[in-house]
């Protein structure tokens, strides 16, 4: 009798790529005050500007990340140089404004004061650190559907850049305002559950809520899902999504597999929400 024996898989751990062969450049936001970059320079790229300005050029120039502030008129407001090394391949950039669209370039700078770009990022907008000028209350007598809250999740606008996200989130924010859907003193407890009004008499009121956003980038023609649902990735590789954000623990499994499918990579995320 003839047995066929399946070979085993590779258990051992593998290596990531040092690089992908690609002069590229991503840029993604953090918080109000810093921002993350990552690049790639290949060595043809590196050839190509030692064949055009002398090979000396890359001991003789400064390796810089130039940061544009791209909110001013005609999308330009004044950059600032930040001291990197080509070989580091990301960095982290702290900035002094928030709420404002970023862009970041490197290139060498020559003792001349003249910049050689080599590569550029995506226009990232940071979040405001401010809090907003809108301050009126409006309290609408509705009766509370918290099954509402996941509607406005977010799951509908996956793949939408940062300045919908933050039109996004604040809509949602006015919404929240009439529906009291985390107001523990009343007895709620879970999304699913249902309460009614404060009594009579009781005119102050208070109503929280939070979400999750995840964001990240890959190869602009990746297949990427995110906890099973396919994500709509931008033109430049990016991509985010907001959550609803429950209490206990959130999974959101990232998987992401080249164009030609034969490369993949996954990351495991998990959040704990727990409301006092």
């Amino acid at each position: 009798m003839l047995v066929e024996t399946a070979e085993r898989p590779d258990s051992g751990r593998k290596e990531l790529p040092r690089g992908y062969g690609k002069t590229m450049a991503a840029l993604l936001p953090r918080d109000p005050d810093w921002m993350f970059v990552y690049w790639e320079i290949t060595d043809a790229t590196m050839a190509a500007i030692a064949g055009e300005r002398g090979s000396g050029v890359f001991t003789e120039a400064r390796q810089v990340l130039r940061v544009h502030d791209m909110s001013g008129p005609g999308g330009g407001a004044g950059y600032f140089d930040v001291p990197v090394r080509f070989e580091a391949g990301s960095w982290y950039v702290h900035v002094l404004n928030g709420g404002r669209a970023y862009r970041c370039e490197l290139g060498l700078v020559t003792p001349a004061g003249e910049f050689i770009g080599i590569v550029a990022s995506n226009t990232a907008v940071l979040p405001s650190a401010r809090v907003s000028d809108l301050t009126d209350e409006r309290w609408l007598q509705v009766s509370p559907d918290f099954e509402k809250l996941l509607e406005l999740s977010g799951v509908e606008y996956i793949g939408k850049g940062s300045g919908e996200v933050a039109k996004s989130l604040a809509q949602r924010w006015e919404m929240l305002l009439s529906v009291f859907s985390r107001a523990a003193s009343w007895g709620v407890s879970s999304l699913s559950s249902r309460a009614g009004l404060p009594p009579a008499g009781k005119s102050f009121r208070l109503a929280a809520d939070c979400e999750l956003v995840l964001y990240g980038a890959t190869e602009p023609d990746a297949f990427v899902t995110v906890a099973g649902r396919r994500v709509k990735l931008n033109p430049d590789g990016t991509f985010s999504m907001r959550f609803a954000l429950p209490d206990g623990v959130t999974d959101l499994p990232i998987n992401a597999m080249s164009a030609d499918e034969k490369e993949a990579r996954k990351i495991e995320l998990s959040v704990t929400r727990r409301t006092a």
